[in-house]
């Protein structure tokens, strides 16, 4: 967004008189490339290229934004009452939150965002953010906002355009199976270096200690002197749980898997959709550390032990 925002004042005033009908915000909004009437036009698009509302009852509405490839749905009681929402995080990156509240006031619409809950808990840190949606015809949204432009000091008010659209917003990231309630800290003793050698081949994963949510690895198979094999890992603070991402030789896109029970020796991983593995399980022992992978029932699982180097 080249240095700008920071605080947005979308406000959304409906043509229609104080004494008809309050203006109807239900509905998908994209971002359009239109100058506002009244106010100069924002670098970009203030409230995302793309938002949903859903009048639910007069007193509640449902603020759908997209974040990334997915969304994430909140519903506000219109009295400013303040929400905790969770922002999923990127890949291997723990979700963060806001803290945000929508007053309706007449014939607007004010979302006040007011805290930012770092990833992997802690005090939430104070923010300023204002929107004031304004309806200026049946299909078109008017969002002014402040911002400062680059090295200026001054914060500008300025505006955007959205306008109805058919287009839908895109599904909600749901985790892979049910999740175990849990924390990073949870997964804490898989950090370390570790290594493992059989007879002709040597496994190592180097595991960083939890920090924001998130623990990140790097993990190699070697024959002798020559690397076969790379993976990057990591786990993070996911949906509630934790999510343990693998990314063989780089590949792209990663599979996620979802931790589904764990205790104070063991944590396993669980995506049920996918081809092989089906399960990542580790465990600690009387002298390291086992990483075993399986499929379907029957199909023969494949045991990793490492000692911490």
């Amino acid at each position: 967004m080249t240095g700008i925002l920071i605080a947005g004042l979308v406000a959304v005033t409906a043509a229609a008189s104080p004494s008809q009908q309050a203006p109807n915000f239900s509905g998908v909004w994209g971002a359009v490339n239109d100058a506002p009437a009244t106010l100069p036009k924002a670098p970009s698009a203030i409230f995302g290229t793309r938002f949903e509302f859903r009048q639910t009852s007069p007193e509640r509405m449902v603020v759908v934004r997209q974040v990334r490839d997915s969304s994430v749905a909140t519903e506000h009681p219109l009295d400013g009452t303040e929400v905790r929402i969770r922002m999923p995080g990127a890949q291997c990156m723990g979700d963060s939150g806001i803290i945000a509240g929508v007053t309706r006031n007449g014939s607007s619409l004010t979302y006040r965002w007011t805290g930012i809950l770092p990833a992997g808990g802690g005090p939430a840190t104070t923010a300023s953010v204002t929107y004031i949606f304004r309806l200026t015809g049946p299909d078109t949204l008017e969002v002014e906002g402040t911002t400062r432009i680059g090295n200026d000091p001054t914060p500008r008010q300025v505006g955007y355009v959205y306008k109805r659209t058919t287009e839908p917003m895109p599904p909600q990231a749901l985790p892979k199976a049910t999740p175990a309630p849990a924390t990073i800290a949870d997964a804490s003793w898989i950090a370390g270096n570790w290594s493992g050698t059989t007879a002709t081949t040597t496994t190592e994963e180097r595991w960083t200690p939890p920090a924001g949510g998130a623990m990140l690895a790097v993990s190699r198979t070697l024959r002798g002197t020559s690397m076969t094999a790379f993976e990057f890992l990591c786990i993070a603070e996911r949906h509630g749980g934790l999510v343990y991402t693998a990314m063989p030789n780089a590949r792209t896109p990663a599979t996620d898997f979802t931790m589904t029970s764990f205790d104070a020796t063991s944590a396993t991983f669980e995506n049920p959709s996918h081809d092989f593995p089906k399960k990542i399980r580790y465990a600690k022992t009387a002298d390291g550390m086992e990483a075993t992978i399986s499929g379907e029932a029957g199909q023969r699982a494949t045991t990793f032990s490492f000692k911490k180097q």
